[in-house]
């Protein structure tokens, strides 16, 4: 059960942050200020998800490796939101 909760927030933050991204363009049509949001958005659920699993799990190992892996989480994530805000930013103008 915690590996589908610690495989979920990565799911979560990839879709929340694409959703809020989404919204942000569309409101303002700014390109970097839909990406720092959606971006700070995704640093927030997996930062919060890697204090959790840090706190949640005994062996040192797999608390390294968790954490690590939520780190990668969020830049491969910050990638994808920067390449689909670039998809938006050419639909919404």
């Amino acid at each position: 059960m915690k590996l589908v909760i610690y495989l979920g927030l990565m799911i979560v933050s990839l879709i929340v942050s694409l959703f809020s991204g989404q919204f942000q363009m569309k409101r303002t049509n700014k390109f970097w200020l839909s990406f720092l949001i959606s971006f700070l958005i995704n640093v927030v659920i997996l930062g919060l998800g890697s204090y959790w699993w840090f706190l949640t799990e005994t062996d040192g190992i797999s608390q390294g490796m968790g954490v690590l892996y939520y780190c990668l989480a969020m830049v491969v994530i910050g990638i994808v939101d920067l390449i689909a805000l670039s998809v938006f930013k050419s639909r919404y103008k």
